[in-house]
């Protein structure tokens, strides 16, 4: 294994950590879902206005792993492909 695969692991494994500490919110009131902003999942937001309690909007989390392991996997594919390919060349 390359040291920019080790890279790659790495950064993926720290970008979904973040991505499972800091989350977003959201909160519902009547029949509208409102996002609020993120913040660490020890603090949830408040949506002051109408003091309803905030839930971490898990989809959004959801789809944000998967973004981050569809593209480090992308990353991830290319660097061992240019490993074998230089492999040939010599």
């Amino acid at each position: 294994m390359k040291a920019i695969q080790k890279v790659i692991i790495i950064v993926y494994g720290l970008l979904v950590a973040v991505a499972c500490i800091y989350v977003p919110w959201r909160t519902d009131f009547l029949t509208y879902n409102y996002s609020l902003s993120y913040s660490p999942i020890w603090m949830p937001l408040s949506f002051e206005k109408y003091k309803n309690e905030s839930v971490v909007d898990l989809p959004r989390v959801l789809l944000e792993i998967i973004a981050l392991t569809a593209i480090f996997t992308t990353l991830y594919a290319l660097a061992r492909n240019s490993e074998k390919g230089e492999d040939n060349e010599k």
